[in-house]
């Protein structure tokens, strides 16, 4: 029998014969004996299956499969070798193996039939008792009306008068009196309902549960419930016996759009055409029994219309289905091309929905991850919260899509039985409804994705399953992620706004507002609770970074005490090229407000850090964070158009700096109270004016008496043969200054003066004192705007001021006393002296003129004044670091005037040399003029002292000899020339100065033509700097002009 199945009908003799033999062969159990079970390996099999349920936590399972069994082997030990008529007790372990093969893998179900199972075995249900006659016997005689309504009547009714019916004594149990009766109820059922009433049942009915009665069946209901059934089967349209109650058959009418299809496939077949005309008759159903199955397949539902293909020229789409149904009034042709339209769009929803379910399944799988620390959990975290959220954005308007695609079915179905308004169904007003409600929106963010994938993975080519998105090596850091995503979102919602496509971009203008939320949830929390300070005494492991990766602001992990800490401890993360363009970690529309945000949450956490609340603490909590609005009602307060669902349209005149101006005026105000709170603090709590007047009067010899003593002091013991760098004199010296003062103006403790420099050939050169360094210690956290750097530059122009009051120190000694101002033939030689020494005083009085007045004096006025309304830290920080620049560029200590200092440097050493020329010239004849050689002029001078000074050898004698007339041109330099002009005297010349070699009026001259060569380049340059556009330019002019007259 198997073979005549299986074979073919015109198989030879011959083969038939062996393939009998083949097959019984092979199904003869004495031939090849089957595997056999006892009840020992079926037990083992079961213990292992309930071992495996209480390893996985089924319990429940586990306990009904060992109690199941349990029962069965007492059963059969119970019964002998018979369980019942068709399963002898020897062929149990096979049935048990067979069904152990044949078992599936336990799912829901099969738990809860576990868990119905034993509470049956605990509280098993009570039997109801067999009827016996004994019972029947027991009951009430059969009197009266109470048995009538137990046949035919409904319950609790009677019959009157029923002492007056027959005079039977008991009537018939059954329901039928007489065969009269069965005929005529048989004979009013139908055909089929008389079948299945005569017919005996194909298979034993299902047991009946106990203490239920299954109602009579009304046999005049048949007809009313067949019509039902057959009424809701003839609108089934997807079943493959389903036929339209219109004729296909038809010929083609022009005034009858629905004989078109039929007629045109008919006419192509008949003529030969395309291969895609069937032999089979064609399925078709209604338009809009079609469009239902279009609004399911755009729903990512199983449907008649369209099939999702994963192989083929375009693999992973979806597709008009090969064996669609036709519609009436369409070709085949026609048809595909319409369900191509839909079908482009249920594939963008469907790769959509795809994106949507791996960011999920990603960001479940990494979270349930077991791991070490929070550190490890963020390097491991690939997907960024602005991933997930643009994610669940999306997923909202794909849900938006479904809900909107379900009710337009309801509405259909409504109005199909007419309820409700009616409804025009047809393929074109559905497009047209599609491109209303969603118009662009899903085909928009297809194409940011695919250009976010690329551009995240550097791939040369666009990568087409963007939803591989997190499974992909992304060389791109989460924080400029983020901003690409935001602002393309941003950029599309701009560009769609500007073509009058509300619809487009109202929709996007929703997944960017949602999209954004979480950095504006970390800005809102940046500002309120302030930058995290790090505990660098705790533990590495301990330590928790609570900046986001994916923040614009970027913790560089310095410690709080640190100088550049507020500087360089947080910034904004820098941008960087991905190979299509420079991109910045900080989104378009906080441009103008994310260096206000970073520095109120700098000011925030300072505060904090001091131990001082801050101005959102209240007794309630954080009144910023708990009150941070949503970026979307932030939306909806200020952009202007139509509204819908909460979010107005965008308006056509709105770009990104409009953008940008919005959050940025929904920002100032936290900011701008938190600066105000620490600026408070800075200048009530920390003396910052008290620092600052101090340092400047040390620093810029603004405190004149006291720094003059202090200036005594050096020079003395520069001219003395000790030295003047060491530690302990410096500081020493500056105390003894301080503490002669009558009213304290500085505290010594504060200050320390030190010398770095190499050279210290002071006498010579005014460079020596260049090394000299002066710090003053200020309070934390002061110390963020008088840092390292300020003090460096504060004590370069200490050190410029100090250099020029030298050289000025040394030409007012340059005085003639005793008998060598009386000598006759000195006379005229001393006249060129004091013509030098006058040209070289006018040169260092105006420049010392121009430092003190026009430079020091004027700006140190207008930062004062500025620094007043400074409403921040970093505004202070601003403008201080801004007025040391400008004092330092017109001291001209900047790179870009660094010839015109060289310039001037050499000026002041031709003022030492000049001293010294003096000095060998005339001898020791100097007179002192300052405070501490009045002081010892005063004092009794010994007889020893005054042989000492008559032992002074002078060379006064070998001017007499030099030449009247000197030639001046070898020292005329071009006048335009940029090179600073190069001086003849050296710098590391011996302390003595021999006329021997040189006469006196020769190197005066070339004192004098040098002097004028260098004075006449240092005009040219300040005229330069004067003519310029800078701020510096008017004081530059000023010294400009005051140098012109070193020419009349």
């Amino acid at each position: 029998m198997l073979v005549q199945i299986f074979a073919s009908s015109q198989q030879e003799e011959e083969n038939f014969r062996l393939s009998v033999e083949y097959v019984s062969k092979n199904l003869d159990p004495t031939v090849r004996p089957a595997v056999s079970s006892d009840i020992e390996a079926i037990e083992k099999q079961i213990k292992g299956h309930v071992q495996k349920s209480r390893i996985l936590s089924e319990d429940t399972h586990a306990e009904a499969m060992d109690t199941a069994f349990k029962r069965l082997t007492s059963r059969m030990s119970e019964t002998g070798n018979e369980l019942d008529s068709s399963i002898n007790a020897s062929r149990l372990p096979s049935h048990m193996q067979l069904l152990l093969l044949l078992s599936a893998p336990p799912n829901k179900p099969t738990f809860e039939y576990a868990e119905d199972y034993m509470k049956r075995v605990r509280d098993p249900p009570k039997l109801t008792p067999e009827l016996t006659w004994k019972d029947i016997l027991d009951e009430e005689p059969f009197e009266g009306q109470h048995w009538q309504g137990a046949y035919g009547l409904p319950p609790g009714s009677t019959v009157e008068d029923w002492d007056a019916e027959s005079e039977r004594s008991t009537p018939s149990l059954s329901a039928l009196d007489d065969l009269d009766d069965l005929d005529d109820t048989l004979s009013s059922l139908g055909s089929a309902d008389r079948d299945r009433l005569e017919s005996p049942p194909s298979s034993p009915p299902a047991p009946l549960e106990q203490n239920v009665v299954e109602p009579a069946l009304v046999l005049e209901q048949t007809y009313e419930h067949r019509d039902i059934v057959e009424a809701l089967q003839a609108r089934q349209y997807w079943r493959d016996d389903w036929r339209m109650d219109v004729s296909v058959d038809r010929p083609l009418n022009v005034e009858d759009a629905s004989t078109f299809g039929p007629a045109f496939k008919r006419a192509l077949a008949s003529s030969g055409g395309p291969s895609i005309v069937s032999a089979v008759q064609e399925r078709y159903i209604h338009e809009h029994d079609a469009v239902r199955e279009v609004l399911m397949g755009l729903q990512g539902r199983r449907n008649l219309m369209l099939s999702w293909t994963n192989v083929g020229e375009e693999p992973l789409t979806y597709m008009p289905a090969p064996d669609a149904p036709g519609v009436l009034h369409l070709t085949r042709s026609a048809l595909t091309s319409v369900l191509l339209s839909f079908a482009r769009t249920a594939t963008v929803v469907e790769h959509l929905r795809k994106f949507v379910s791996a960011i999920y399944d990603t960001s479940l799988r990494r979270r349930n991850q077991p791991t070490s620390s929070v550190r490890t959990v963020r390097n491991q975290y690939r997907n960024t919260r602005t991933l997930e959220a643009f994610a669940e954005a999306v997923d909202s308007e794909l849900r938006r899509f479904n809900s909107w695609c379900a009710s337009r079915e309801e509405q259909m179905c409504k109005a199909q039985v007419g309820i409700g308004p009616p409804l025009i169904v047809s393929f074109l007003n559905l497009e047209v409804s599609i491109r209303n409600e969603f118009s662009d929106t899903f085909i928009v963010i297809q194409e940011l994705l695919l250009q976010l994938t690329q551009r995240a993975t550097r791939s040369p080519d666009i990568v087409q399953e963007f939803w591989t998105l997190p499974d992909l090596p992304q060389r791109m850091a989460p924080s400029h992620l983020t901003a690409l995503l935001l602002d393309s979102l941003l950029l599309k919602v701009i560009e769609h706004a500007s073509m009058r496509d509300d619809v487009t971009a109202r929709n996007l203008l929703a997944v960017f507002s949602d999209t954004a939320e979480p950095l504006w949830r970390m800005i809102g929390k940046w500002v309120g609770d302030g930058m995290p300070v790090h505990d660098l005494s705790s533990p590495s492991d301990t330590y928790t970074q609570t900046v986001d990766d994916e923040f614009f602001i970027e913790d560089n992990e310095l410690p709080l005490l640190d100088p550049d800490f507020w500087s360089d401890g947080f910034v904004l993360r820098d941008g960087q090229d991905d190979g299509g363009g420079a991109s910045s970690a900080v989104p378009l529309f906080l441009c103008h407000a994310a260096e206000h945000v970073l520095s109120a949450g700098k000011a925030v956490g300072l505060l904090r850090a001091l131990g001082l609340a801050t101005v959102f603490e209240r007794s309630g909590g954080n009144v910023l964070t708990s009150s941070w609005p949503p970026f979307r009602s932030l939306l909806s307060r200020h952009l202007s158009g139509d509204s819908k669902d909460g979010l107005p349209t965008p308006a056509i005149s709105m770009s990104t700096d409009d953008f940008s101006r919005l959050v940025y005026d929904e920002l100032v105000a936290p900011c701008k109270e938190a600066h105000e709170r620490l600026t408070r603090v800075l200048v009530d709590d920390c003396d910052l004016w008290h620092h600052l007047l101090a340092m400047e009067d040390l620093l810029l010899m603004r405190r004149g008496d006291a720094m003059s003593n202090l200036i005594d002091v050096l020079f003395a013991r520069m001219d003395s043969p000790q030295s003047w760098t060491d530690f302990h004199f410096l500081n020493s010296a500056f105390r003894d200054v301080v503490e002669l003062g009558r009213t304290p103006w500085v505290d010594p403790s504060l200050v320390r003066i030190s010398y770095r420099g190499k050279d210290k050939n002071i006498v010579r050169t005014v460079r020596a004192i260049e090394g000299l360094l002066i710090e003053y210690a200020v309070p934390f956290p002061l110390t963020y705007i008088f840092g390292t750097r300020t003090m460096q530059i504060y004590s370069s122009i200490f050190v410029f001021i100090l250099q020029i009051r030298r050289a000025k120190h040394a030409l007012e000694r340059v005085l003639v006393r005793g008998a060598v101002g009386s000598m006759s033939h000195v006379g005229n030689d001393l006249k060129v002296f004091y013509a030098m020494r006058s040209k070289l005083s006018w040169f260092i009085n105006a420049l010392l003129n121009f430092v003190s007045t026009n430079v020091l004096h004027s700006q140190i006025t207008s930062f004062h004044k500025a620094l007043k309304n400074a409403k921040s830290l970093d505004e202070m920080i601003s403008l201080h670091s801004e007025h040391l620049g400008k004092i330092e560029g017109r001291c001209l200590l900047q790179t870009n005037t660094s010839a015109l200092h060289r310039a001037v440097t050499s000026i002041l050493d031709m003022c030492l040399h000049f001293s010294d020329c003096f000095v060998a010239f005339a001898g020791d004849t100097t007179h002192d003029i300052s405070k501490q050689s009045l002081v010892h002029t005063k004092r009794h001078r010994s007889k020893r002292q005054k042989r000492q000074r008559r032992n002074v050898i002078g060379f006064s004698q070998s001017l007499l000899d030099s030449d009247p007339t000197s030639s001046s041109s070898d020292s005329d330099l071009n006048e335009e020339s940029t090179e600073v002009p190069e001086t003849s005297f050296s710098l590391n010349a011996t302390a003595t100065i021999d006329f021997a070699e040189e006469s006196f009026h020769v190197r005066l001259d070339k004192m004098s033509g040098e002097l004028d060569a260098l004075v006449r380049f240092i005009r040219r340059g300040v005229e330069s700097l004067a003519g310029g556009t800078g701020e510096a330019a008017p004081a530059f002019g000023i010294f400009a002009f005051a140098l012109e007259d070193w020419d009349r």
